[in-house]
């Protein structure tokens, strides 16, 4: 019963995350007609699907939902998913959701079907919860920054081109560049704290071998860049094109870091005997 339920939570929220995928899309392509304003609705319809949906399977697998990259992908993109529905109540970003949508959807199909989710290792540390609860966040802010960034670009290539019947169905590029600042100033604590406090544990859960040294390489790598993304905005002036391509490689790194978990987590099943590849 409880697996059935979890099961259909699962369908329920990903079917609602695809739907408004599509009419984003279609909006993007003014297509949507009617059918437009249920995009956002869509999206607030998955949080609490989403949300249910990581409570009960963690239930029947009797796995911590902050234990392991499956469930805190999965934990991430459904923040990313309620920072979105909050932002509109601040920011003109509700196409924003054209990218936001999608990467949930992504997020949720892939800690569900990539790699064994009851097969990973669990760890244990004073500092999880807090090393978890920041990076589960800061990912989730960082993806509003990037999904920001990315509707500003193509906001401005519309106006630079001249394509205004485009332009029209996008927020002002004022707005985007002031959501995408927010979400970074946000979002950079926390991805602070996670840092800092993976750095102080890491070794009592990877021997330090070549991957565990590349991902800390790509965290550090992504801290940096968005820290230099926020001194340059605040000593420079960095206003738009050159902040957004920051922030979008910045979460390019970001997002690396956690494809190489799944990478190692399905290496880990794939190895004979189940030792770690």
């Amino acid at each position: 019963m409880t697996i059935d339920l979890a099961n259909w939570l699962f369908v329920a929220t990903a079917a609602s995350y695809f739907a408004a995928s599509v009419i984003f899309i279609a909006e993007l392509l003014g297509r949507a007609g009617r059918a437009g304003p249920w995009a956002a609705r869509l999206v607030a319809l998955g949080v609490p699907l989403h949300a249910a949906q990581i409570v009960v399977w963690s239930l029947v697998l009797h796995v911590c939902p902050v234990e392991g990259i499956h469930f805190s992908l999965s934990v991430a993109s459904m923040l990313a998913c309620l920072a979105y529905v909050l932002a509109r109540l601040r920011y003109r970003v509700d196409v924003v959701g054209a990218f936001v949508a999608p990467q949930a959807l992504a997020f949720l199909l892939a800690s569900r079907f990539v790699g064994p989710v009851n097969d990973e290792p669990r760890l244990r540390s004073a500092l999880l919860p807090f090393h978890v609860a920041a990076n589960l966040l800061g990912v989730a802010l960082f993806t509003m920054a990037f999904a920001a960034a990315v509707a500003y670009l193509l906001q401005e290539s519309r106006l630079k081109h001249k394509r205004f019947a485009g332009a029209s169905r996008l927020p002002p590029i004022d707005a985007l560049d002031r959501a995408e600042h927010g979400f970074l100033v946000a979002g950079f604590p926390l991805l602070t704290i996670g840092i800092l406090t993976g750095t102080l544990w890491a070794r009592e859960i990877e021997a330090g071998g070549a991957a565990a040294i590349a991902r800390a390489c790509l965290s550090y790598a992504s801290w940096a860049l968005i820290g230099g993304v926020l001194l340059l905005r605040a000593a420079a002036g960095w206003r738009g094109r050159r902040a957004a391509f920051g922030t979008i490689l910045g979460f390019g790194l970001t997002l690396l870091v956690l494809v190489t978990y799944l990478v190692r987590s399905f290496g880990q099943v794939a190895a004979p005997g189940g030792v770690p590849a």
